[in-house]
């Protein structure tokens, strides 16, 4: 049955891709997009006998609509954001973790919020509003490991500009969705694992 749910589950995220690009004008990758659900399928499928986070899936498969539609547009669109939010405390809600997310994302929203300002816009308000959507899967966290969160996406955001040339790394700014998303989904579970 969990098979069955899980196959449902991409499909619908693979269409739902296909749409979403489709509305931001942007080139949904179909065959990079295929891949990409199928390696998550086979790591997901595999996690199902242990404790799959069933809140970083939704990010995790919506999440590459973002980083498309950031990288094209620098921009992550609020009607994204808005229901990815909802499903994401919908999920926390029935996993009784609902309180745990919502600090967790006031918590993310406020510590961006400040850096967008002090950056001066250098966070724009769709990494800020991604923040939030991140605060809401990973939960309450310290403010120290707020910092190391910000450092790790910095640090990954900074190699993605590499090999390209001094002149348009930074033109228009770094399009920072995959490193937070990437941070968050993949690196920062891996640093937090106890056994």
């Amino acid at each position: 049955m969990e098979l069955i749910a899980l196959v449902i589950f991409y499909i619908f995220g693979f269409l739902l891709h296909i749409f979403l690009c489709r509305r931001f004008n942007t080139d949904p990758q179909k065959i990079k997009t295929f891949l990409l659900y199928l390696f998550i399928a086979l790591i997901s499928a595999g996690a199902l006998s242990q404790n799959l986070d069933l809140a970083a899936l939704p990010l995790l498969i919506f999440g590459w609509s973002i980083i498309l539609i950031d990288y094209e547009f620098h921009r992550i669109p609020n009607f994204i954001t808005g229901y990815l939010s909802l499903l994401l405390l919908l999920i926390q809600f029935f996993q009784h973790q609902i309180l745990d997310s919502i600090v967790g994302g006031v918590e993310f929203l406020l510590f961006f919020g400040v850096l967008t300002i002090v950056s001066r816009r250098g966070i724009g308000i769709g990494d800020l509003k991604l923040a939030g959507l991140i605060g809401l899967v990973i939960g309450r966290v310290s403010f120290r490991e707020l910092i190391n969160f910000t450092l790790l996406a910095a640090i990954l955001g900074l190699l993605s500009t590499l090999g390209r040339s001094q002149t348009k790394r930074f033109k228009g700014g770094i399009a920072f969705a995959a490193p937070m998303l990437v941070a968050a989904i993949w690196i920062w579970p891996m640093l937090h694992m106890k056994g």
